[in-house]
């Protein structure tokens, strides 16, 4: 009966075996469906990794691009406040000269105002002071010359005084 009974216990395990050989089978055809379906959700997923990293870096590229344009506007800011302040001091200086050759322009319009005063009066005392036209003549031209070179060299020295005032600020 051994061996009978080893027969029956060798179909018994042979028929075991048989089962949990289909179980693993089947298991086998499932984790091989499973592995089929990650490997296509991998590939998925790789796909979409790829995309959002061509996004992502262009995002990238534009905020690098964003910040190089604002620090370059900002040394440009500062570089234009610069110059803004030094045109401002120098238009300030040249705002006081202005003023102070209007100030003599002013006291030369005087000037001419009262050698003018001076030669209506003139003219009005030739008939009775002078009797020879060519004697008065004489005067009002010289008095006229002394004038009028006195008028230009006050407006030489204006001009001079201008002159080195802008050579010695130079160009704005």
């Amino acid at each position: 009966m051994e061996a009978s009974e080893l027969n029956g216990k060798t179909t018994l395990l042979l028929s075991e075996i048989k089962q949990q050989n289909k179980e693993l089978i089947s298991q086998v055809e499932n984790l091989k469906n499973e592995i089929e379906i990650r490997k296509a959700k991998r590939e998925q997923l790789l796909k979409k990794l790829v995309e959002l990293k061509g996004t992502v870096s262009s995002f990238i590229s534009e905020e690098d691009n964003l910040t190089y344009q604002k620090r370059f506007l900002e040394s440009e800011k500062e570089k234009l406040l610069k110059i803004l302040n030094s045109v401002s001091a120098t238009y300030d200086e040249n705002m006081m000269v202005l003023e102070d050759l209007m100030q003599d322009v002013n006291f030369m319009n005087g000037e001419i105002e009262t050698l003018q005063s001076k030669s209506q009066i003139l003219e009005a005392e030739i008939p009775f002071k002078f009797k020879d036209s060519e004697n008065l003549d004489n005067r009002v031209k010289t008095s006229f010359f002394r004038a009028i070179n006195n008028l230009q060299k006050r407006i030489n020295d204006v001009q001079k005084k201008i002159e080195v005032i802008y050579y010695k600020k130079g160009e704005i």
